[in-house]
């Protein structure tokens, strides 16, 4: 069903930055020429997540220009998550559009989040359609593996090959802004809001410039945190697999005496012990690292310390 939309709406675009001094330019450029054209009132507010090189710099050269450029700068890299939560909340737009900035997430396909908005969708999610040889092999292989262990592993609808570059209404902007957990994994926690939603796909642009900030290690702490926070089953799965290792135990237990009162026990033996405690051992082990994931967390959030903390601002209203 269609909703009464603004007829003349302030729209939002959000960019967490790191390390992107070769971008910049460009994509607010290619921005601003998008938005000029659909006709609306808009504002880009670019997040810099503790950038060691001149981001900073071509931000404020920007923004000397074009005043509609606004700006926020963290004390140090608090993560994409983070940066993201910081844009949502400081963000004025009757819609707000989220996107990297590496112009992989193509500023002309804004419009097309628009018409989706417009026709009624609150939450505008866009779905990563690659070009050959466009994104590395391993990285899509790795996000399929992930995505199917959170469809298995939780109950939160998240869409395959999505990104976080998806449009929200103001209601799920404030919605998600309500959230008061440390660790964010958008993904999730938007599907998990409920909101209606509409998906897109759109074609994978190539970085303009620079190298990407997402590695093998950063893409497994980011699945990690979806996992632990949407789910109990690896606890409930440790249960199931005590149980499964105990009347394994027992049952070799009785093997073992039935073979004794046979006399069917040979010298030795050694192997076989070696081996089951080293099995044991191991799913100890495992266990008590799903089990201090969770306790882990639990640590984090009742510490209550901020998601990021603000070194400087442009044009942001702290009040």
């Amino acid at each position: 069903m269609s909703k009464k939309r603004p007829e003349n709406p302030l729209v939002s675009i959000v960019v967490p930055v790191l390390d992107e001094e070769g971008c910049i330019e460009e994509l607010a450029a290619r921005l601003r020429n998008v938005l000029a054209g659909v006709g609306v009132r808009h504002e880009i507010l670019f997040v810099d997540d503790g950038s060691r090189d001149g981001t900073p710099e071509k931000i404020t050269a920007v923004r000397a220009l074009h005043p509609e450029v606004k700006a926020i700068r963290f004390t140090r890299t608090f993560g994409h998550q983070a940066a993201l939560s910081a844009g949502l909340h400081f963000a004025r737009g009757d819609a707000v559009v989220t996107m990297d900035g590496d112009l992989q997430h193509p500023p002309e396909f804004v419009p097309r989040l628009l018409e989706a908005w417009r026709a009624g969708a609150d939450v505008v999610q866009t779905v990563r359609r690659p070009a050959p040889g466009g994104r590395d092999a391993w990285k899509e292989r790795w996000a399929r593996v992930f995505y199917r262990l959170m469809t298995a592993l939780s109950r939160v609808p998240v869409v395959p090959a999505s990104a976080d570059f998806r449009l929200l209404d103001r209601r799920v902007a404030e919605a998600f802004d309500g959230l008061d957990e440390h660790f964010v994994f958008a993904r999730g926690l938007i599907p998990w809001l409920g909101f209606e939603s509409a998906e897109l796909a759109y074609d994978v642009g190539d970085r303009f410039a620079g190298r990407s900030k997402y590695g093998m290690w950063k893409m497994s702490r980011l699945a990690l945190d979806g996992i632990f926070s949407f789910s109990v089953l690896p606890i409930r799965l440790i249960t199931l697999l005590g149980l499964f290792t105990t009347l394994f135990g027992v049952a070799y237990g009785i093997f073992a005496l039935i073979s004794f009162l046979l006399g069917n026990v040979e010298g030795g033996g050694w192997t076989s012990l070696v081996v089951l405690i080293l099995v044991f051992g191991g799913v100890q082990l495992l266990s008590l690292g799903i089990v201090s994931e969770y306790v882990g967390r639990i640590y984090e959030e009742v510490k209550r310390r901020p998601r990021y903390v603000i070194d400087s601002t442009s044009g942001i209203d702290l009040s």
